[in-house]
């Protein structure tokens, strides 16, 4: 009776494992910190650009970005992102939000995981097919 009690409990625990650890990987594939993202997404996107004149990923992402950002700092971001593709120079964008933001950003917001849009999360295969080209 303890042994099948014993059995049970240990089965049980496999499959919340399992059922725990499923959830943790398809929760990582579309939550991100800002720094992994601007990595991963970002930095190929900007690439693209300068080296192919390609901004539609890096226009699209950009559109994305001031969701991301603390609520108290969203306004400012979308500001100097619509200015920056306004005049046709989203490959600014970052460097002027770095100057601003980074610092107080690494400080309190480091480890803050943001949801990847949806419609971005092929953009880096995607990105990375196009620079082969």
């Amino acid at each position: 009776m303890k042994l099948r009690i014993l059995l049970s409990l240990l089965i049980f625990l496999s499959a919340l494992g399992v059922v725990l650890n499923a959830e943790k990987k398809a929760k990582s594939s579309t939550e991100i910190n800002l720094h992994d993202f601007m990595e991963d997404y970002t930095k190929p996107a900007t690439k693209l650009y300068d080296k192919k004149e390609n901004a539609d990923y890096l226009n699209k992402i950009l559109e994305k970005v001031p969701d991301m950002a603390p609520d108290e700092q969203k306004v400012e971001w979308k500001e100097i992102i619509d200015a920056k593709l306004a005049v046709g120079k989203p490959d600014e964008t970052c460097k002027s939000c770095h100057t601003k933001f980074k610092k107080e950003y690494k400080a309190k917001y480091r480890k803050k995981l943001i949801p990847i849009p949806e419609d971005l999360l092929g953009f880096p295969k995607e990105i990375k097919e196009l620079l082969k080209k």
